[in-house]
């Protein structure tokens, strides 16, 4: 089964300019949420920094899902009106500033607008759509079928390729619970990739040694 790609960027970078006349730049401190409960809802264009989108269930679990980088639209959902309304249209959807993110931030309507202008920039949003589809399915039968080793892999290929150079440190425990597996599940297949010569890892360090190795071990 190939891997799932949990980290979106460069979808809708050509765009930057119209997004520039039609929204205004912000800065949003790490920590900082959008969900549906804001009073004010907003479209936000990435041009540097990180959000990451965890499924909150009412019940007080939290899973993180995917994240978001320069070129990426969060949240996506608001861009075109639902029986006429624009709005998140999943309660159990938090967006979170993983670090300072610089972006642009654009009223529902006017980006709606835009859309209706601009087939191309509706054409792309399809295609940002269906990729976040193919991640829920794909995830599905991630979880259920990929081994911890494979999960564990394919976790560390991307946080070594795009996280790290954000200055974002994860411990095993947090690894383990984005991909579903215990901590030490985590450390068997770390303690197994040292041992092939893959990686080198110190306190919240994770330096990789044979690339192509670990993404061909990861299902890339």
């Amino acid at each position: 089964m190939s891997s799932v790609n949990i980290f979106f960027e460069n979808y809708f970078n050509k765009f930057e300019e119209l997004f520039l006349r039609i929204g205004e730049e912000v800065t949003l401190k790490e920590g900082t949420t959008i969900s549906s409960s804001d009073r004010e809802l907003y479209l936000y264009y990435i041009q540097d920094g990180i959000f990451i989108l965890r499924l909150e269930h009412e019940e007080g679990e939290s899973k993180a899902f995917c994240y978001h980088s320069i070129g990426c639209i969060n949240p996506y959902s608001p861009a075109r009106p639902q029986n006429g309304e624009f709005k998140i249209d999943l309660d159990y959807f938090v967006i979170t500033a993983l670090t300072e993110v610089k972006a642009i931030r654009i009223k529902p309507e006017v980006f709606y607008q835009s859309m209706l202008e601009n087939p191309h920039l509706s054409i792309v949003m399809i295609d940002y759509i269906i990729d976040h589809s193919n991640l829920y399915l794909k995830e599905s039968l991630y979880l259920s079928y990929n081994s911890a080793f494979t999960k564990t892999c394919n976790f560390v290929y991307i946080y070594t390729q795009h996280l790290m150079q954000y200055g974002i440190r994860l411990t095993q425990s947090e690894i383990g619970d984005f991909i579903g597996e215990t901590r030490l599940e985590v450390a068997r297949t770390m303690q197994k990739l040292r041992k092939m010569n893959i990686v080198e890892t110190s306190r919240y360090s994770i330096k990789v040694l044979d690339i192509e190795r670990l993404k061909e071990l990861s299902g890339s």
